[in-house]
């Protein structure tokens, strides 16, 4: 075992995997305060996830919220785009959020975005199961977890946070419904065990470079300059995942049984386009179904001139909530991402025939 500096171990620990690979020592001045200023600093730091597809938001430098809404797990597209707009990233990190913390949010961005593993110290007076009574940080039980599947230590782009925790950065799965977030244990996924926090779509965490005021240190990359975030490994995803129960048939939106035809082939043609796009949101995996929802209802806006007596915004309405909420989404949430989906197609139409 190579003698580099202790993560988040006492002295006398036997370090494992993800310590031995530190650079530094664990919180110190290595990671102070950057040189220079500090706004440009941090509006560096945004600006370069920013160009890796991965969409950034202001926290707070003490307890690390977000300090701009609209980016949780149900949010539309319209609410999500300020979050990749560069002229928006770089007038937060100039003006009101100028020495802000940077946060990546994840599940959202290029590919399916992130899904960070995040393995906190443990604190004073915390109390643990008695399998894992011995860890010092999750980097103790997830290492354990690794053992137990006959699986190395997963090998992808990580942080040192300034408490001394660690962050895990990889790829969303490709397929599938996205991973969401759980704090600590539970009894369900995507919860993984104590000292272990999942951030997935819906959350955020804060990016590697970012300094934190409040404790004079940045996080940083403990890992090779070439690393990037990795596929999940197998192991590792099973337990983020819930055990699948069988298929059932999926019920045709009930909505769509009533749905107008008149005799003309616009009519017809209006009809398919409303069933179809009912059926994609009715079938949308999760993390997808508001993108999809706005999606559908921007283009049945821009059709329903074509269509009058098939495309009414009631008939569309129906239809579309009564898909939206067969797939999970709130009916609140689905008619408020409707309204914006119906709204920007009618002024896509009268734009185009402009």
């Amino acid at each position: 075992m190579t003698q580099k500096a202790q993560v988040n171990a006492p002295a006398d620990k036997t370090l494992p995997t993800p310590r031995d690979r530190a650079t530094g020592d664990a919180p110190s001045t290595a990671a102070a305060r950057p040189s220079g200023n500090l706004t440009e600093a941090q509006r560096s730091v945004a600006m370069v996830w920013l160009r890796r597809g991965l969409p950034v938001i202001p926290c707070s430098r003490v307890d690390k919220g977000p300090m701009v809404a609209g980016f949780g797990r149900d949010a539309t597209a319209e609410e999500l785009a300020p979050f990749s707009d560069p002229r928006q990233v770089w007038d937060w990190w100039s003006g009101r959020f100028r020495r802000a913390h940077v946060g990546i949010l994840t599940g959202r961005g290029a590919g399916r975005g992130l899904l960070v593993i995040d393995l906190d110290v443990r604190k004073e007076g915390t109390d643990l199961p008695p399998e894992y009574a011995y860890a010092y940080s999750g980097v103790d039980i997830l290492e354990r977890m690794a053992t137990e599947a006959g699986e190395p230590w997963p090998d992808t782009y990580s942080v040192i946070t300034p408490s001394g925790g660690v962050h895990l950065y990889f790829r969303q799965p490709e397929e599938g419904p996205l991973i969401g977030c759980a704090t600590g244990a539970g009894p369900t996924a995507p919860h993984l065990g104590p000292l272990i926090d999942v951030r997935g779509v819906g959350g955020l965490v804060i990016a590697a470079g970012s300094y934190s005021a409040a404790q004079g240190i940045a996080y940083r990359r403990m890992s090779d300059s070439g690393d990037r975030p990795q596929p999940l490994p197998g192991w590792l995803l099973e337990r983020l995942r819930p055990a699948a129960a069988p298929a059932a048939p999926a019920p045709r939106p009930a909505a769509l049984r009533a749905v107008p035809c008149g005799a003309t082939r616009g009519d017809r043609y209006a009809a398919a386009a409303l069933m179809g796009a009912a059926t994609d949101v009715a079938d949308a995996p999760e993390g997808e179904r508001n993108r999809k929802l706005f999606a559908a209802a921007r283009r049945l806006g821009e059709l329903c001139e074509s269509a009058p007596a098939v495309l009414s915004e009631s008939t569309v309405s129906d239809a579309l909530l009564d898909a939206a909420t067969r797939a999970g989404v709130s009916e609140r949430e689905a008619l408020r991402t409707i309204r914006s989906g119906w709204e920007r197609g009618l002024a896509g139409h009268g734009a185009g025939a402009a």
